[in-house]
């Protein structure tokens, strides 16, 4: 039988607290939150929730090393045989967040 995420964060970190900290050095935070804030905020989602975004990260820094590689990525996978940069397409793909990059890194297989 599959276990609740509650339990997954039991096993794997000892507690909400201690997946929060780790998260918090793994995520960059938003420039309108102090420290004690986005602390508040990563605490009030689920478990489930916190999982993925372990995931996620943890998929970005091992996979890519971190987020301006994975975006120099996609843009090398996009410039083709030409190299020639789409300078638009960078700064579209700054605004994306790190889970829309890497379901595009997965989309264009890189």
């Amino acid at each position: 039988m599959k276990k609740s995420p509650l339990q997954q964060v039991k096993d794997k970190f000892g507690g909400k607290n201690k997946l929060v900290t780790e998260l918090m050095g793994m995520m960059a935070r938003p420039s309108d939150l102090t420290k004690d804030q986005f602390k508040k905020k990563l605490l009030a989602q689920s478990n489930r929730k916190l999982m993925i975004l372990h995931e996620r990260e943890t998929t970005l820094k091992t996979k890519y090393g971190n987020r301006n590689k994975l975006i120099d990525t996609l843009v090398a996978a996009r410039m083709g045989k030409h190299k020639k940069e789409d300078k638009g397409y960078r700064t579209h793909l700054e605004k994306r967040t790190n889970g829309q990059l890497l379901d595009l890194a997965k989309r264009v297989k890189v």
